[in-house]
C-alpha cells in the first residue's frame, strides 16, 4: 500500500507511555495529556494487538501489522531452531542477535517505521527506557539506516550503542534501580528534549517512557507509587509539549501520545502446568524428559506439543476447556476462517495464524470487576511470573487489557476531542507515514486513520463470533470497516 496524499505535517513527535489505561488519563492525574487528548483527536476506544505483551505491541506499533505478518508472537516463545530447549526471550538481545542470524536479518518480517523513513530520506531517533528488546524491535534497522536508539539499559543493549555513548558523555551516568522509575523518566525526558528535540530535531522523534506499566505491575495499578509515577511522566510529557511549540516547524509538527497495551488487576495466581501434568500432559517451561508440553507462564500462555504424534491436541484442548480458570482457547486453522480443534477459536481471528505461533493458545478468565482499588478489571495468571498477586497483568483479550491511550494533536490537525472511531495500534504508524507524505510499506496492514487525515471513515459494523463444547463457551466481538477488522473485547 503506498500513500497518494500530499504531505501534511513536517515532523512528527511520538511519546508512549508503556501500559497506560486510558480511564487513568484525567484532568486531575494527567493533566497534560487529558488537555492535549481532549484539545485534539482522542481515539478513545483504541485497540492493542493480540497477545497484548509489551514487545508483540511494540513490533506491531512499528511495523503497522498483526504477528501473523512480522512474526513476533509472544514476549517470549518456543522457537526451537534458535533455542532448542526454552523459550526464545525477545527481551534478551543474545536470543534476538541468535533469531537475526538464523533468519539472515529477517527474525522481524515486516518493514517498520524506520525502514519507510529511510526510504524517504528521514532521520529517525529514540529514546527508550523499557527491555533491551522493546528498544530493538521498535526500529530493528536503526543501525542499517544511520538512525539513533539511545536505551537506558546501557550500550550493550542499544542497536547504536555509539548514541548511547554521547547521551552518557553529556547527561552523566544513566540511573537505575529505582522503583518507581522516577528517576529514569526524568533523565529519559532530558535527553529526548535537549538531546533530540532541540539538537538534532529528527524528522521523526520517538520516546518511549517504561511506565506506569512497570509500577502497575510491581506496585499495583492505583497504588500510591503508581499514582506518583504516572503525575511525573504526565509532567514530562508537558514539558516535551512545550519544547514542541517553542522549537522550529511548531506548527507542522504532529505529536502522538499513545500507549501499548492496558492492564487488569491479577486476583489469584493457579498452577496451570501441575494441572495439565496432573491430567497425564507434563508441561514445562523448558525441554526435559518425560515432558509432553511446552508452553510460557502468564495471563496469556502459548501451548505447543513436543511430538505431536505423541499426544492429541483435541484431548489437550478438553482439558483445558474443563478448567474452571480458563477463559479462552485459540488454535491455528484446519482451513480458511475455522478452528483445528473444535470448541475452540481460530488464530485468524485475532491475527495471529504465523509459523511461529504455537499450537494453542490458552488465555485466564478475567472480567470488568473492581480490583482492590476500585478500578475494573482483574483477573488469574498462572504460577511461574514475576509480577506479585495484586500486581497489573496484561497478555489477554480483556476489554481493559487491550484498550490503549491514543491520541493525535497539533500540525493543524481537526480537533474533536473523544471519538469512537475504528484504531489499533498497527494504524498509528501508517498515519504517521501519509501525514509526512511518506509512502507506506505493502507490509503494513494497519490504515492511515480517516479522522486524522480530515476525510470521512467508512462504516464500521460490529460482529461476534462464538464456539463452544461440552459446558465450555466463548465469543470474541470485533469491529469492522471494509477488509479491516478490530478485536473490541473477547470472553
Amino acid at each position: 500500500m503506498t500513500n497518494t496524499a500530499s504531505a501534511k505535517a513536517k515532523k512528527a513527535v511520538i511519546c508512549v507511555f508503556d501500559g497506560l489505561r486510558p480511564d487513568r488519563v484525567t484532568a486531575e492525574l494527567t493533566p497534560n495529556l487529558h488537555r492535549f487528548a481532549t484539545e485534539g483527536l482522542w481515539f478513545r476506544e483504541s485497540r492493542s494487538v493480540f497477545p497484548s505483551m509489551t514487545r508483540v505491541a511494540t513490533t506491531s506499533f512499528a511495523t503497522g501489522s498483526r504477528p501473523e505478518t512480522h512474526g513476533i508472537v509472544h514476549n517470549a516463545f518456543f522457537h526451537r531452531a534458535v533455542i532448542p530447549d526454552r523459550p526464545l526471550d525477545t527481551s534478551n538481545g543474545d536470543h534476538l542477535r541468535a533469531a537475526e542470524a538464523h533468519h539472515g536479518g529477517r527474525f522481524v518480517e515486516a518493514d517498520g517505521l524506520g525502514c519507510a523513513l529511510a526510504r524517504a530520506g528521514k532521520r529517525y531517533s529514540v529514546v527508550h527506557s523499557g527491555s533491551a528488546g522493546s528498544s530493538y524491535l521498535v526500529n530493528h534497522k536503526a543501525a542499517e539506516h544511520g538512525h539513533r536508539t539511545v536505551t537506558l539499559l546501557g550500550r550493550d543493549a542499544s542497536p547504536t550503542p555509539a548514541a548511547v555513548d554521547e547521551t552518557v558523555a553529556r547527561f552523566g551516568p544513566i540511573p537505575s534501580g529505582g522503583l518507581p522509575k522516577t528517576d529514569e523518566m526524568a533523565y529519559a525526558a532530558r535527553v529526548f528534549i535537549e538531546q533530540v528535540l532541540k539538537g538534532e530535531q529528527p524528522d521523526v522523534a520517538l520516546i518511549w517512557f517504561a511506565e506506569p506499566d512497570t509500577s502497575y505491575h510491581y506496585r499495583e495499578i492505583g497504588s500510591a507509587e503508581a499514582v506518583a509515577v504516572t503525575r511525573a511522566v504526565d509532567a514530562h510529557f508537558g514539558d516535551i509539549l512545550e519544547a514542541v511549540r517553542t522549537g522550529q516547524d511548531a506548527e507542522e509538527t504532529v505529536v502522538v501520545a499513545m500507549s501499548d497495551h492496558g492492564q487488569i488487576a491479577t486476583e489469584a495466581e493457579i498452577d496451570l502446568f501441575e494441572a495439565l501434568g496432573a491430567a497425564g500432559f507434563p508441561t514445562a517451561n523448558h525441554l526435559a524428559g518425560g515432558i509432553a508440553v511446552l508452553g510460557v507462564p502468564g495471563i496469556c500462555v502459548g501451548l505447543s506439543r513436543v511430538d505431536p504424534t505423541a499426544v492429541s491436541l483435541e484431548a489437550l484442548a478438553a482439558v483445558l476447556m474443563e478448567r474452571p480458570e480458563t477463559g479462552l482457547l485459540f488454535s491455528r486453522g484446519a482451513s480458511a476462517g475455522a478452528a483445528a480443534v473444535p470448541g475452540t477459536l481460530p488464530f485468524s481471528l485475532i491475527g495471529i495464524e504465523h509459523a511461529r505461533a504455537p499450537e494453542l493458545y490458552w488465555i485466564a478468565r478475567s472480567g470488568g470487576e473492581a480490583d482492590q482499588h476500585g478500578h475494573p478489571g482483574r483477573g488469574l495468571m498462572t504460577t511461574g511470573g514475576t509480577v506479585p498477586v495484586g500486581g497489573g497483568m496484561h497478555g489477554g483479550l480483556n476489554r481493559i487489557e487491550l484498550n490503549t491511550m491514543l491520541a493525535f494533536g497539533g500540525a493543524r490537525l481537526p480537533a474533536r476531542g473523544q471519538i469512537g472511531d475504528l484504531a489499533d495500534l498497527t494504524d498509528i504508524v501508517p498515519t504517521v507515514l501519509a501525514l509526512l507524505g511518506c509512502a507506506v510499506p505493502p507490509s503494513m496492514t494497519g490504515r492511515p486513520l480517516a479522522a486524522v487525515l480530515g476525510v470521512e471513515e467508512a462504516p464500521v459494523a460490529q460482529r461476534v463470533e462464538a464456539a463452544s463444547a461440552g459446558g465450555f463457551s466463548q465469543r470474541v466481538t470485533l469491529a469492522e470497516s471494509g477488509p479491516r477488522s478490530v478485536v473490541l473485547e473477547a470472553g
